[in-house]
């Protein structure tokens, strides 16, 4: 989950029906054979409906068995289970795309990909790659932990490392970075025969997966200070911090107000308001603009130049650009 979604958390039992699996008709199975786990593999597929495939691994107690799922359907997930076992060990539904299980036991396992219940009803159609590796402990315990921060280095000059939207070539780039960018650590994989790392960059909260060979060990960036009176927030630390002006009575001309913003790549953001009294306003960016608040005034907004005034209620809140996406 994003950083800044933390500001409007919905869950309701319509949603958790729609991701369970959907009773599978027409089951695909297909058995991967020991020497295509090791090196990794990419498998191909289709799905419709309430049909599902199902992927058999063997393996030993101890490896690290590596799944990603990448499709042009959003209602597309895969579920990892010992073969012939009632649960699963990980459930895409609610764990993601990318998987590293540790095998409890020598056996099989099987990979199961399936349309959600309420994509499988309207009978929609999946196609997918789905990435299989599976690695010794030993190897991937050595991927395990590691710096807090990395430093983006080796690249040649001019050139930028591509941020993929998963641990593959063949996930979208989806922004590149430069030598020198610092990055959160959020653990590295083995893709194959190469290393990947998850990561969200210093400054602009953009997330996504690089080759680890650019990386190297950093320390921390010095986080920006929240002045006393400032906003609190959802509890991750601001990506940056200062004053925007504001106001909460209609005809009260502005004030400056302090803010903390969570950056989650250009034109996505969380940003926190503080209007005195332990009181702040929160305000979410998606896609460049504002969306939402915590406010429940209609939200309306314009902007001239690289400004955007904020409204709802009688509130209004005059936010730069930069804000939102840094610089």
């Amino acid at each position: 989950m994003h950083p800044y979604r933390l500001l409007f958390p919905v869950l309701t039992a319509a949603l958790l029906v729609g991701a369970l699996p959907a009773v599978a008709e027409d089951i695909r199975a297909e058995t991967v054979d020991a020497a295509s786990t090791a090196a990794g593999i990419v498998l191909s597929g289709e799905i419709t409906g309430d049909d599902s495939a199902e992927y058999t691994v063997s393996g030993v107690a101890g490896q690290i068995l590596s799944v990603d799922l990448l499709s042009d359907n959003g209602g597309l997930y895969f579920n990892i289970m010992p073969k012939g076992a009632a649960e699963a060990m990980f459930i895409g539904a609610t764990s993601g795309a990318v998987a590293d299980v540790t095998l409890p036991a020598a056996g099989d396992y099987v990979v199961q990909v399936y349309l959600m219940r309420s994509a499988a009803r309207r009978d929609e159609t999946a196609a997918y790659t789905l990435g299989i590796g599976l690695a010794g402990g030993d190897f991937a315990d050595g991927l395990a932990g590691g710096p807090d921060w990395w430093r983006v280095t080796g690249l040649q000059e001019g050139s930028m490392l591509n941020i993929h939207s998963g641990p593959h070539t063949r996930y979208p780039v989806l922004i590149g970075a430069a030598n020198g960018q610092l990055a959160q650590n959020r653990g590295c994989r083995m893709t194959g025969p190469h290393r990947w790392c998850s990561v969200r960059f210093d400054g602009s909260g953009q997330q996504g997966w690089v080759v680890g060979r650019y990386l190297t060990e950093a320390a921390a960036p010095t986080a920006p200070e929240v002045p006393t009176g400032g906003p609190v927030g959802n509890g991750v630390p601001f990506d940056a911090t200062g004053e925007v002006p504001c106001a909460t009575v209609a005809g009260q001309p502005t004030r400056p107000c302090l803010f903390g913003v969570v950056r989650d790549g250009p034109g996505n953001a969380g940003v926190w308001v503080a209007l005195g009294d332990g009181r702040e306003r929160a305000l979410l960016f998606e896609g460049g603009v504002p969306v939402s608040a915590d406010s429940p005034e209609a939200l309306s907004h314009e902007k001239v130049d690289d400004l955007f005034t904020v409204r709802f209620g009688e509130e209004r809140y005059e936010i730069p650009e930069a804000v939102i996406s840094g610089g």
